[in-house]
């Protein structure tokens, strides 16, 4: 979530909110709907882009009328925290059964990121609230001197890269700094409500696979802290409860041997299992690990108007795209979501505002609008949520459900920017398998030139996935 200190803060947020969502149509003849589904572009953008231009979305909304929504499947999500009482997760939360190797007081995931064993939460505790509250309620409370005052070194940061900043405006960075790095700690809240939420009351958002299940797994602690023991048991532990999909939504530019012979293991011995892992947000050829592992499927990300991402890593390793969200330029560019500061802890003792902050939707963060390969990632994992849904057996092997989602995805509303075609250009010329650093170009080992893929499957593998196609494609299998 870098580079967003800047986001504007939107006052009377509640109703600005209802006059926008007055402005947009629901999409047509949905079996599922939600207040906030016309704000969800991503699965399915002709609310907020009319008829005239061309579909940038999963096209989830029509798989909806051709499946069950996911239901009988379970997606295992692999992140931070995840506030699984969040009122439109709750009711797909799975609550594990009687395994032979049951952890102590495990019901809904477990947490791999504390010491030890780990524990069965992988919500935020008090403990961790107490060391965060003080934080986030100052980017409230305090007025802008004593704010500058006390974060003085962020100040400092902030007027070295803005010499003409006035203390307002660098006071308004570094509270959505706070807020957004605080707000972020729920990243796997976000990830589990694209996969499948599911807004009981209907006045909230909806995921791409609203009937399927989420296993929790937490391996991030708080700050981002994780290792990589942890996150090989986290996987291991998901394949053991059986889960028909595993999300990803983390990765690292270099691989682990540990990790990658782990990932192996659990795929060698469950070949109906689907592991699913971001590209990166590095802007580079060649995606993160663990998406670049063989059998792992990599997902990167393409915008409402159907560019590749600015920051999406792309080329080699790349299988797919799906909407990553871009809010550099406007909020509503963004994938939205669950989140999670809608806690009462992070509000007590003070009036909520009625403005929109950061990421945030509402004047609590019920809601965010994010972006990253963080977020298509678990759009295709709802996708494929939906695929398995129409195979109750499961027939189909993980080598042939990736292959359908492959067939299936499309260019079609998909553009290469005029720099993706420059790009694409230098790199065809110096050859493929040759790193790109100017000012000089680098052989990455002595062997012939490659023949180059073209600039689509380049900058967006497959293509993007079309969750109505795969859908119909497995029914007809």
């Amino acid at each position: 979530m870098a580079n967003l200190a800047n986001l504007p803060e939107t006052p009377n947020a509640a109703q600005r909110l209802e006059k926008q969502l007055a402005q947009l149509p629901q999409p047509k003849d949905t079996p599922v709907s939600a207040k906030l589904l016309p704000l969800q572009w991503h699965l399915n953008s002709t609310p907020k882009r009319g008829q005239l231009l061309a579909r940038t979305d999963v096209r989830a909304t029509e798989a909806w009328k051709h499946s069950n929504g996911g239901r009988g499947t379970v997606v295992a999500v692999i992140d931070s925290l995840i506030q699984w009482d969040h009122p439109d997760l709750v009711k797909n939360i799975y609550k594990s059964g009687n395994h032979p190797d049951k952890l102590p007081g495990e019901e809904y995931g477990w947490d791999f990121s504390s010491s030890g064993q780990g524990d069965a939460d992988t919500r935020l505790s008090s403990q961790e609230l107490s060391q965060i509250q003080a934080e986030w309620q100052n980017t409230f409370k305090l007025p802008s001197d004593q704010l500058l005052k006390k974060y003085q070194q962020f100040a400092d940061i902030f007027k070295k890269r803005n010499p003409k900043a006035s203390p307002g405006e660098i006071a308004h960075q570094i509270r959505n700094l706070i807020r957004n790095e605080i707000s972020s700690e729920f990243h796997g809240t976000w990830s589990a409500g694209v996969i499948a939420a599911n807004s009981p009351d209907k006045a909230g958002v909806l995921g791409v696979a609203p009937n399927t299940q989420i296993l929790p797994v937490r391996v991030f602690a708080l700050g981002g802290a994780i290792n990589s023991a942890s996150l090989g048991e986290a996987i291991g532990y998901a394949a053991s409860r059986n889960v028909d999909v595993i999300n990803m939504s983390l990765g690292g530019l270099l691989p682990d041997e540990g990790l990658t012979e782990q990932i192996f293991d659990v795929l060698d011995s469950n070949p109906n299992l689907v592991i699913i892992a971001s590209a990166g947000n590095e802007n580079l050829d060649g995606v993160a690990f663990p998406a670049g592992i063989p059998g792992v499927l990599s997902v990167g990300a393409t915008n409402m108007t159907g560019n590749r991402t600015f920051y999406s890593s792309y080329g080699g390793g790349l299988d797919v795209v799906a909407p990553g969200g871009e809010i550099q330029n406007g909020m509503s560019g963004g994938i939205l979501t669950t989140g999670g500061t809608w806690l009462d802890g992070f509000w007590q003792g003070m009036s909520v505002p009625d403005n929109s902050w950061g990421v945030a939707l509402d004047p609590v963060g019920k809601y965010v609008q994010v972006q990253g390969t963080s977020f298509s990632a678990p759009i295709v994992s709802g996708v494929v949520a939906l695929m398995k849904g129409e195979d109750p057996k499961r027939r189909l092997s993980r080598e042939e459900m990736v292959s359908i989602l492959k067939k299936t995805a499309t260019y079609d509303g998909l553009n290469l920017s005029s720099s993706d075609v420059n790009r694409y250009r230098l790199q065809k010329e110096v050859g493929f398998g040759t790193v790109i650093d100017a000012p000089i170009s680098r052989p990455s080992g002595i062997f012939a030139k490659a023949k180059p893929v073209s600039a689509q499957e380049y900058f967006f593998g497959k293509g993007l996935v079309n969750a109505d196609a795969a859908v119909e494609s497995v029914r007809k299998r």
